[in-house]
């Protein structure tokens, strides 16, 4: 996939309120586990204040969004492979109703996947809720490996990982 018409990046402070909306249009499709509680403004504040939030522009719209963590919260899980500081963790990927079922979420992993790489990061960690059935196929897409479930959050989850 080309980047046109298409355009990544990290995201700034006045982009907060059209992301919000993203996620908030999200909420409610068949697969979503989000709630009107998460992801919100804290989650989008704290993302952008350590430009760890990155967005996928049609024109003047943001269409995706994907957030890395800054503190990997999923360290205390057991079952991964990779571990150490040169892992992230990604989460937050959203893609706008109207845009689904093209490839962006995958196209916005590829682009975080170089990113983090030109970083030094080695391995990525995510979960994936159980019931999201297009992200488990998009992350198994992109060369995920699935390496165990969890509870968290009230929801189930499948854990992936990625050798970078």
């Amino acid at each position: 996939m080309t980047d046109l018409p298409y355009l990544f990046g990290v995201a700034r402070f006045d982009d907060a309120d059209k992301i919000l909306a993203l996620y908030r249009a999200v909420i409610g499709s068949e697969y979503c586990i989000w709630d009107a509680s998460y992801p919100g403004k804290n989650e989008i504040q704290s993302d952008l204040a350590g430009d760890n939030l990155f967005v996928l522009r049609k024109d003047a719209n943001i269409i995706g969004a994907i957030s890395v963590v800054p503190e990997n919260e999923l360290d205390d899980l057991s079952f991964w492979s990779f571990r150490g500081t040169e892992i992230a963790e990604i989460a937050r990927v959203a893609v706008a109703p109207d845009y689904q079922g093209q490839g962006l979420a995958r196209h916005m992993i590829g682009k975080i996947e170089r990113l983090l790489k030109e970083r030094g990061v080695a391995a990525v960690h995510l979960l994936a809720a159980r019931a999201n059935l297009p992200a488990c196929q998009t992350y198994d897409k992109a060369g995920y490996k699935s390496i165990a479930e969890c509870d968290r959050y009230g929801h189930r989850f499948v854990a992936y990982e990625k050798e970078l």
